[in-house]
């Protein structure tokens, strides 16, 4: 039985957010005392062990605005050069956890200074890099701070895919001289029992694929002993967790080795009979979705709204309309929001309009303040309708609340770039829509080259940069995965590839999997997407 004897002496109890989650006394980090201070030695926090590393964590609570400087004091006697916060600052208009960093500039945290020096957000998480440096010492020293932003409020994340890559990216910028990393999540915790769930997923998942899935109960039966850890459901999203990092394995490659990464993927693999390209993709078809995920989608009200009865958008990522009053399921659109890389919500993957449901995605343009249409289709192909013409051509058109004008047609060498003037007759408000027609896909296949279809993805981001609201932009084909999963995903590799300097398509189409179903549908579309990363990588000398 273990005793958490400092944790309850009356100086230190004002230093636990809980009465009931508490430091137990064999494993508490014990900071260096500070003359004349009773109860100076005193944090809540606990080393964890990982899987080949003696104390490799430290789980941590929330820290209190009165030991703010206990933390950094902690973060800097520790030499911990990472911080991983699984917890928003607030929810719902609630507090979960107070800032304990400065928003910019410089603060001083009892004995540590602290600069913020630069902040990257990203779709699920935000990389924060502060300078820290001790009141009398010379040195400085440079720590990071990983904020996981994709945790629900409540339970676990529908799919660990988001959370796998989270966790890659900090164990491959944790240097490997430096002290634990220290793991602290949310404000309020429902009981001991729940609370310690981000150090014991942190070290679960370091096992990563050497896991026998057998040892997932022993291994969290130590991590309990040091600090409680998880409720059902945590635990249930551990073994899914490391189920997928065992059969998925990590397909993240360097910039610099993706020609090499290809040229195996061409390969037939031993034993296999087929390439590990289509082997990869077979992979990525294991995970299929159930049929309980579409609900509005299958409402006989709505069932005439999907061009093809088996692409319809997941219930959690569809875009909702706004409802029309008396009018059964005017909230339905086959739409789902699909998340960047920068930004959640920074697409609308969609299929092309038919002529009952245009009226529908000009409401939904408008409603999400959606300037920028990408179009992947003709609207007719191989002698059959792919998408109605949903746009006016010559004179302006009402379409519901709303009146199209068109303004503009620019022929471009690969693409048609449209621009109208939409303006909602209810009030007379009125913006300027731009619509990129991509004229270059063939109507079986794919491109030959990757090189028009990136600048094409260029152009667009570029218009939307100059011109775009702060809406999502929308982009469809005919049944709004195949050539729209590849614009998206190239569009998330290509800057990833820049910012990074690292590529995975695999993952990346993987998640929009998690949004959207069938996105890039085929073995071809899932090879064009390595071709066009590899092609847009020739374009930069140093990587080349």
């Amino acid at each position: 039985q273990f005793t958490w004897e400092h944790s309850n002496l009356e100086v230190n109890k004002p230093k636990n957010r809980y009465a009931n989650v508490i430091a137990y006394d064999h494993s508490r980090v014990i900071l260096l005392p500070i003359e004349g201070i009773v109860g100076s030695d005193y944090i809540n926090a606990n080393y964890i062990d990982g899987y080949r590393k003696q104390n490799a964590y430290i789980a941590t609570q929330g820290p209190l605005p009165e030991t703010f400087g206990d933390f950094w004091r902690m973060v800097w006697e520790q030499r911990s050069a990472t911080i991983v916060m699984m917890t928003k600052l607030e929810e719902k208009s609630r507090i979960k956890c107070d800032q304990y960093w400065p928003g910019r500039g410089t603060d001083t945290y009892g004995m540590i200074q602290v600069t913020l020096l630069d902040t990257i957000e990203l779709a699920t998480f935000c990389v924060r890099t502060f300078s820290l440096h001790k009141n009398g010492s010379s040195e400085k020293r440079e720590v990071r701070q990983f904020q996981f932003t994709a945790w629900p409020d409540h339970g676990v994340p529908e799919y660990p895919t988001p959370f796998l890559a989270f966790l890659r990216r900090v164990k491959t910028c944790n240097p490997p001289d430096a002290g634990p990393i220290v793991v602290h999540c949310r404000y309020r915790f429902p009981s001991p029992s729940s609370c310690r769930g981000p150090s014991a997923r942190e070290a679960a998942v370091e096992k990563d694929v050497d896991v026998r899935l057998g040892d997932v109960y022993s291994l969290l039966a130590s991590t309990q002993q040091v600090r409680a850890v998880l409720s059902k459901d945590q635990y249930s999203f551990i073994h899914d967790a490391l189920l997928e990092a065992v059969a998925c394995g990590n397909t993240e490659v360097p910039a610099r080795n993706l020609y090499t990464y290809i040229q195996k993927l061409a390969q037939i693999e031993v034993g296999e009979h087929v390439t590990g390209m289509e082997l990869e993709f077979k992979r990525l078809a294991n995970s299929k979705a159930h049929t309980s995920r579409f609900i509005s989608a299958n409402l006989p009200c709505n069932k005439f709204k999907n061009r093809l009865v088996n692409i319809m958008p997941y219930e959690t990522t569809r875009v909702c309309l706004q409802p029309i009053r008396g009018v059964e399921g005017s909230d339905y659109i086959n739409a789902s929001f699909i998340d960047g890389y920068r930004q959640q919500k920074a697409y609308i993957a969609t299929q092309g309009p038919l002529a009952e449901t245009t009226e529908d995605f000009w409401r939904m343009l408008w409603e999400n303040n959606s300037t920028i249409v990408v179009m992947l289709t003709k609207l007719r192909e191989m002698g059959r309708e792919k998408c109605h013409q949903y746009w006016p051509a010559e004179r302006s058109a009402r379409y519901q609340y709303f009146v199209v004008d068109p303004m503009a047609e620019y022929n471009m060498p690969q693409y048609i770039l449209r621009e109208f003037k939409v303006t909602d007759a209810r009030d007379g408000q009125s913006r300027t829509v731009r619509q990129f027609q991509f004229t270059d896909w063939p109507e079986q296949g794919v491109p030959k080259s990757g090189e028009g279809f990136i600048d094409f993805i260029g152009q667009v981001h570029k218009t939307k940069e100059q011109f775009g609201q702060d809406g999502p932009i929308s982009v469809h084909c005919s049944a709004g995965v195949g050539r729209t999963g590849v614009f998206i995903t190239l569009s998330i590799v290509l800057e990833r590839m820049r910012y990074e300097g690292v590529v995975d398509i695999f993952q990346t189409v993987k998640m929009l999997r998690t949004q959207r179903p069938a996105m890039v549908q085929t073995e071809d579309e899932y090879q064009f997407c390595y071709q066009a990363a590899l092609e847009y990588l020739g374009s930069f000398d140093h990587y080349a």
